[in-house]
């Protein structure tokens, strides 16, 4: 008898390879998104579908301007569920951001969300840039929302540690100019899906520029799982984007 060829996703379906950490998750209710399970039950059922040991988690309700009530919640899933906690910011009220940020380093946080298409403020506002340049000098990992082009901007020549969550393949062009002259920007995977784009950006400019990330629950999985699983890569760049760039960066 003639066994016929595993198909391309029944070959993903037996990959035994797991995702050590993902950069970009939300948890709690999203009101533009109702129909979504965003609850922590939820979410932890998600990453375990696409075999994600981990996550760094941001509080929905923080990224709609309730920092404190937000950060107090997610404070308490991340006891809870073992979560990485990423403290989103209100981005229209950077007024002290400074002793903000302090105060949340103090309390183990190591990284921050800048909401700013959510919010509707763009990257080169003055409020931002000041948000930027005081979590840089702290040496904080920041995610950055917005297509790559606009976003990039405000974080060069600051030794920033930023990932930058919109970066899509039509971008790779740009994110390799800027990439090879700062070391820790680093491109989310999420929106790189197209043909190569993991293999053209590790090849270029090294693993160390991506970094795993779902966007869960508001996204579908599956393509980003997927993505990385086929991408065609040494099993050290693979390490690196399923978890260790990301671990680097919060731990520098």
């Amino acid at each position: 008898m003639v066994m016929e060829p595993m198909t391309f996703f029944e070959q993903l379906a037996g990959d035994g390879r797991r995702i050590a950490l993902d950069c970009d998750v939300t948890v709690g209710t999203w009101p533009p998104r109702a129909d979504v399970a965003s609850d922590p039950v939820a979410v932890t059922g998600i990453l375990a579908r696409g075999r994600i040991d981990n996550a760094l988690v941001t509080n929905a309700q923080a990224a709609w301007y309730d920092e404190a009530g937000g950060h107090d919640e997610l404070a308490g899933w991340a006891a809870e569920f073992g979560w990485l906690r990423c403290n989103a910011v209100n981005l229209r009220d950077v007024i002290g951001i400074g002793e903000r940020l302090d105060r949340w380093m103090v309390d183990g946080v190591r990284a921050i969300r800048l909401p700013s298409t959510m919010q509707g403020v763009a990257p080169g506002s003055p409020g931002y840039r000041l948000l930027v340049r005081e979590a840089a000098r702290r040496g904080l990992l920041m995610l950055a929302e917005g297509d790559f082009a606009s976003a990039q901007a405000p974080f060069r020549g600051l030794g920033a540690k930023v990932i930058f969550l919109d970066a899509g393949y039509y971008e790779m062009s740009d994110f390799l100019v800027v990439a090879a002259d700062e070391p820790r920007f680093v491109a989310s995977t999420r929106r790189m899906l197209g043909p190569d784009s993991i293999e053209i950006i590790c090849e270029s400019v090294g693993s160390s520029h991506l970094a795993f990330g779902s966007g869960s629950p508001l996204q579908d999985l599956e393509p980003t799982v997927w993505r990385l699983l086929d991408a065609r890569i040494p099993p050290g760049d693979f390490d690196a984007v399923a978890g260790g760039t990301l671990t680097r960066l919060l731990e520098d």
